[in-house]
C-alpha cells in the first residue's frame, strides 16, 4: 500500500495541509490538525480506503443543518463509525458526547468515536448498550 505523507505548507504565514480525502490544501486549524490525524490514521495504520471515508457533509437533524466532521463507510456504502474531532485544547466532556450521538440518530453508525487528538473515546453500539472500547475495529471488521 503506497505510503501517504503529510503535505503542509504556508502561505502568507498560514499553515496548510494537503487533505488526502477531500485532494485539496485545507487551512491547519487546531481542529483540522485532529482531523487530519485521524484521517492518516484510519488510512495508514487501519488501512481503511480512502474513498470509504467521507469529510464534513452535511446533515440536517430536527431541521438543523449540521456538519459531521468524519464517518467511514463499508463496501456496501452503509456508515460505519462516526467520528468527531475536537481541537487539542479542547477537553471531552459529555456534551462532546451528546452531539456525536445526536449526529448518529440520522447516521446510526455502530461505533462512534470522539477526540481531541490526546484523549479518545471510542464506543461501539449495540442493541440495547454503548460500550467503550479500546481501539476502533480492524479493517476485516469494517470491509468484510
Amino acid at each position: 500500500m503506497p505510503e501517504n505523507k503529510i503535505k503542509i505548507k504556508q502561505i502568507d504565514g498560514v499553515t496548510f495541509i494537503r487533505c488526502l480525502v477531500r485532494k485539496k490544501w485545507i487551512q491547519l486549524t487546531p481542529e483540522e490538525k485532529v482531523r487530519q490525524f485521524l484521517i492518516h490514521y484510519l488510512s495508514e495504520e487501519l488501512y481503511y480506503p480512502i474513498k470509504y471515508i467521507s469529510i464534513e457533509k452535511k446533515i440536517v437533524i430536527n431541521q438543523l443543518s449540521k456538519r459531521y466532521d468524519i464517518v467511514v463507510y463499508n463496501y456496501e456504502l452503509q456508515p460505519v463509525i462516526l467520528i468527531e474531532c475536537k481541537a487539542n485544547h479542547i477537553k471531552l466532556n459529555p456534551e462532546n458526547l451528546q452531539q456525536l450521538l445526536n449526529y448518529n440518530i440520522l447516521l446510526r453508525t455502530p461505533y462512534l468515536m470522539l477526540s481531541n487528538g490526546t484523549e479518545h473515546l471510542i464506543y461501539q453500539l449495540n442493541e440495547n448498550s454503548m460500550d467503550r472500547i479500546k481501539q476502533l475495529p480492524d479493517k476485516s471488521v469494517i470491509f468484510n
